[in-house]
């Protein structure tokens, strides 16, 4: 059993639920206590800067009348900042007054606060989605809330609540129930999707007119997972928009909440379909651990990841949350990035909109590699800036020992001494390593391009 223990900021974001492989400890959270009123500390009418507070797993859209743009992220009852200019952010009144709504609380006893929502516009009408759940449990919920407008000062504001829209539990689902994303397309057909862990990513059409799945409609389709293997499982928050003649999957890979040590990152695919299948950009299916990873730590900006996306007349950007190694107690703060197609149909994620231009200097070999052992067993792995490799199940670290030497050190029981040892030389352009483990076994390792 591999044991998983992440300190940080933000602990009840943790709706990170492994299959057997990972049993979670908690050690600080934004949210104590359970209450049925709003907590006192995660509403500061005063405070006018998501990018330096908690703004976790953000979800944005620009209000129809020319008001601005409203983030919602996770909290008790949702929390809601707003902006006109993507740079300066006002945090308002959240959506519920009571810490989950009391239908979601009797659904799933134990919960504390709401794990991240989603807004889109449809039929004249903001829908807002909205997960409940509890730490490591596949008990989870996924509500919907409309209101005319998002804008406060209107007098058409009032959130309804229309209570339930997809559900799981670990008797008859092979699912998460949380991380809800809308999409409508231009036909007026709309789709939802959702997913953390267990089997990964899925999706399935639903009635725009009710933002819920279709009375005895399809199935849901299955999307992406982390790898073709079973383990890693780590996935979670989808997220498509349309460009041209795509649709775009993105998602979240490996670990949200675990500081400047987190590895969260950006994942891409694209396809004809809005229900897939989705390929990344070398053509790998987004269902066998495929998918383009477009945003990932780096010696400043840890763990990017949770986004959504804005589209307008003036540009595309991605919005997400991350951690800031300067100072990691702010938690996981708000991000604003501009976002640059290609001609190739692909985007490339430009730097947060308001970070200065000092350099971010990291090792050439942090990213994305294809690691083959014995000729033959392919894993994607990932190093990361921290040190650490992921893409494989259990505790892995990579260190350059010098200009050509590179150590591979992976856990398990089984290995000799505890841990598989990959003593590798790298090649001179450093895209390439060649080894041996201690047992002789060949060990080879190719940079996987973005």
């Amino acid at each position: 059993m591999c044991l998983l223990v992440y300190f940080g900021i933000g602990a009840w974001a943790l709706k990170r639920n492994p299959i057997c492989l990972a049993f979670w400890i908690t050690v600080f959270g934004l949210i104590s206590g359970h209450s049925s009123l709003l907590a006192d500390d995660d509403f500061d009418p005063t405070s006018q800067d998501a990018l330096r507070s908690g703004a976790p797993d953000p979800a944005i859209i620009e209000c129809h009348d020319g008001s601005g743009f409203y983030v919602f992220s996770t909290g008790h009852g949702v929390r809601v900042w707003h902006s006109t200019d993507l740079k300066k952010w006002k945090q308002i009144a959240p959506v519920f007054k009571s810490h989950v709504p009391q239908w979601a609380e009797q659904a799933v006893p134990g919960c504390d606060g709401i794990w991240a929502p989603e807004i889109q516009r449809c039929n004249g009408l903001y829908y807002l989605y909205y997960s409940v759940s509890t730490f490591g449990s596949q008990r989870s919920v996924i509500g919907l809330a409309v209101n005319k407008t998002i804008n406060p000062q209107s007098p058409d504001f009032k959130w309804i609540d229309r209570g339930l829209v997809i559900e799981s539990n670990e008797k008859t689902n092979d699912f998460n129930a949380i991380d809800p994303a809308m999409f409508r397309d231009e036909d007026g057909r709309a789709y939802l999707y959702w997913g953390s862990y267990w089997t990964g990513i899925k999706g399935v059409e639903i009635d725009s007119s009710t933002g819920k799945p279709f009375p005895n409609g399809k199935p849901y389709v299955a999307l992406a997972t982390r790898s073709e293997r079973k383990d890693p499982p780590n996935i979670e928050a989808p997220y498509v928009i349309k460009h041209n003649d795509f649709y775009y999957l993105m998602v979240s890979w490996d670990f949200c909440c675990a500081g400047e040590g987190s590895s969260y990152k950006v994942v891409v695919g694209r396809s004809r379909n809005p229900l897939g299948p989705f390929v990344g950009k070398d053509g790998k299916p987004m269902t066998k651990g495929g998918g383009t990873i477009v945003l990932s730590s780096n010696t400043r900006w840890r763990g990017p990841g949770h986004n959504s996306f804005l589209q307008t007349d003036s540009g595309d950007y991605m919005v997400h949350h991350v951690y800031d190694a300067q100072d990691v107690q702010r938690g996981r703060i708000l991000q604003v990035r501009k976002v640059h197609w290609r001609a190739d149909g692909w985007f490339k994620v430009d730097r947060p909109i308001t970070d200065s231009r000092s350099k971010l200097q990291m090792s050439p070999l942090v990213g994305r590699w294809d690691h083959v052992v014995n000729g033959k067993d392919h894993y994607d792995i990932f190093f990361e800036v921290t040190g650490e490799l992921t893409g494989t199940a259990g505790d892995a670290r990579w260190l350059r020992k010098s200009k050509s030497a590179l150590t591979l050190r992976w856990l398990d029981p089984n290995a000799p001494n505890g841990a598989w040892v990959d003593e590798v030389q790298l090649s001179a352009d450093g895209k390439r390593y060649f080894g041996k483990n201690q047992n002789g076994v060949t060990i080879e390792g190719k940079r996987v391009p973005n």
